[in-house]
């Protein structure tokens, strides 16, 4: 539909339900919104005297709008969040999705078992998070196995074990693998460790010592025992890390979230609090917040970053949209409109927490940009770097060859874009044909798309791996971007590198110089993601090995299809006979011997 008459245009949509889109020339997507009510909404567009310049400017671009009717209001936040995500419009305000948020797993089981856990959330488990970085995570599975002592073994580990783990010997579990505990005592220290992580820290210990006044009474010491010595880590646990609550710490799992706009960029900073204590902050930077409006960045938060993931059981927020619980109905039960005077105060701290933040960031950028501009004049560049890339191989004696791919944007390491090559060249140890064949790999794909080159390429290394890079585009035919080699001196100390160009010229930069730094931080990047590559793989390859050589009828086709069946050595381990005699090729007598062998 033309938008040439918006206002006539918007009378003929449907009262329904549904996602619209404001389409610009050649149907590029320029924002995407949902309605309750498709009519009003994409009405209200054009009887508003009042826009925001950022919604105007989309406006005046605009030629087209797109409608789509969905069954549900709910369904059309869904679709709207998922269209968001995949067209990234210009006009919206986008949060990164960020997968990796760590959670911490307490599974359904008889026994359940607790585990660090980054994924879809599925409803085999409870799940407590997200937690702003894994060492939160593991900080707070730390305490519950001094507490509670929860497994963290794998179900077939717990089935096949006949002996408890040395986590049992220090006090870390309960060893339910070898029946040293009940099912009735393993169920009550995981109700009370769930207890613990919704913020029931009192709860769980005036539990724990009503268990324990029953055992003394009933003469089972050496239960309450256990059960005294549990409480005494309890309350070190929370004179250790609940000292910040001002409260009874009846606020389990909230979410304080401080916004900071300066009119061109935004930060929203977010100070999490799980089972009743402080784990730590995230702190986000939206794409496209210039020229918005406070409530805009709320609305955009609450329905991409809270879509998908169990959002914590409180969420504290200032500058709530008029219509928020049609925007949010997933957060109904969580938001808090009347939040407490302590409350009010963690959120001004996170406010002041993203002024910070944006301050720093806009500091740091500024630096950054100083570095590539004085970057492209050592190297005679056209323009500054906006996107950097370095290569690097890893080996140990021509075993296992990896090439390492990683890439700077705007000075900044874009892990996302980081590639990893297995060299498939025969011959081993060579560094040449090893950089032939990743740069090749790389950079097939822009013999159709030239903008996919970075503005510099280095390569970790002399005259002669810049040959072969130089070698591989000229196979590829494409005209190479600029590109360095680096060379490290004879004393290979940092300061002394040469940097060696596509034609073969040797420039040598002071050792306290910002470029050369900035090219120092490029390379020791990509020399440490190839290492560690190659590291695994290595090792992995070796334990493998390790563990199956001198088994009589297993060669190495036999290893190689036991561990794609098992996925690890750790599940081999853990497997029987009866499994392993469910693998092609390996009969009854040779299960027997390797299960033999591996226990």
């Amino acid at each position: 539909m033309a938008i040439s008459d918006g206002k006539r245009l918007a009378e003929s949509m449907p009262t329904l339900p549904g996602v619209y889109r404001f389409q610009g020339k050649e149907e590029q997507v320029l924002y995407v919104g949902k309605a309750k009510n498709l009519r009003k909404r994409v009405s209200s567009y054009f009887h508003s005297k009042k826009q925001s310049p950022r919604i105007a400017l989309m406006l005046q671009a605009a030629e087209t709008i797109d409608t789509i009717v969905t069954a549900s209001e709910a369904e059309a936040l869904l679709l709207e969040n998922n269209l968001i995500k995949s067209l990234k419009p210009k006009y919206n305000i986008l949060f990164r999705d960020d997968k990796s948020y760590p959670y911490l797993r307490l599974s359904k089981h008889p026994y359940p078992r607790l585990m660090f856990y980054r994924g879809k959330v599925e409803k085999d488990a409870d799940y407590f998070g997200p937690f702003p970085d894994s060492h939160a995570v593991r900080e707070t599975i730390d305490i519950l196995q001094r507490v509670f002592r929860l497994r963290n073994c794998t179900d077939s580990v717990l089935a096949t074990r006949t002996r408890p783990c040395l986590l049992h010997s220090i006090g870390r579990c309960s060893a339910p693998c070898t029946n040293a505990v009940t099912l009735e005592n393993y169920t009550a220290d995981a109700a009370q460790a769930r207890n613990f992580l919704q913020g029931g820290a009192f709860a769980a210990e005036s539990e724990m010592q009503l268990r324990m006044q029953k055992a003394a009474e009933a003469q089972q010491f050496e239960e309450a025992a256990v059960l005294r010595d549990r409480l005494r880590a309890l309350a070190v646990v929370r004179s250790r890390h609940f000292a910040d609550n001002n409260d009874s710490g009846d606020v389990a799992d909230a979410d304080y979230i401080g916004i900071h706009h300066n009119g061109s960029a935004a930060c929203v900073n977010i100070i999490m609090v799980r089972g009743g204590r402080r784990v730590g902050e995230k702190r986000l930077f939206p794409d496209n917040a210039n020229n918005c409006e406070e409530e805009q960045i709320v609305e955009a938060l609450l329905t991409q970053h809270y879509r998908g993931k169990p959002p914590p059981l409180q969420i504290f927020i200032r500058n709530l949209p008029p219509d928020w619980q049609e925007i949010a109905p997933h957060l109904l039960t969580h938001i808090v409109e009347k939040p407490r005077v302590q409350d009010v105060q963690r959120m001004q701290m996170a406010t002041d927490n993203a002024r910070m933040a944006l301050v720093n960031r806009g500091n740091q950028r500024a630096n950054r940009q100083q570095h590539l501009v004085l970057l492209a004049q050592r190297l005679q560049l056209e323009k500054p770097p906006l996107r950097m890339e370095c290569f690097d191989i890893s080996h140990s004696m021509g075993e296992e060859t990896v090439a390492a791919r990683v890439v700077f944007k705007e000075g900044i390491a874009e892990k996302r874009a980081y590639r990893l090559f297995r060299i498939k060249s025969k011959t081993q140890g060579d560094d040449y044909a090893a950089i032939r064949e990743a740069v090749g790999r790389c950079y097939r794909a822009a013999v159709a798309d030239t903008s996919l080159l970075p503005d510099v390429l280095f390569i970790d290394g002399g005259v002669g791996q810049v040959s072969a890079a130089l070698a591989a585009f000229e196979q590829l035919a494409l005209t190479p971007p600029p590109l360095f080699g680096i060379a490290k001196g004879a004393a290979r100390k940092p300061g002394e590198e040469t940097l060696i160009s596509a034609e073969g010229e040797a420039l040598m930069l002071p050792a306290t110089d910002s470029a050369l730094h900035l090219i120092q931080a490029i390379r020791d990047e990509a020399h440490r993601f190839a290492i560690t590559a190659h590291r695994r793989r290595r090792d992995k390859k070796r334990s493998t090995s390790s563990a199956l050589e001198g088994i009589e009828g297993v060669g190495r086709e036999k290893q190689r299809v036991l561990m794609t069946y098992f996925g690890g050595l750790s599940a081999l381990r853990a497997a029987s006979m009866s499994d392993l005699n469910k693998v092609s090729g390996i009969g009854r007598e040779l299960a027997q011997r390797i299960y033999r062998a591996l226990h």
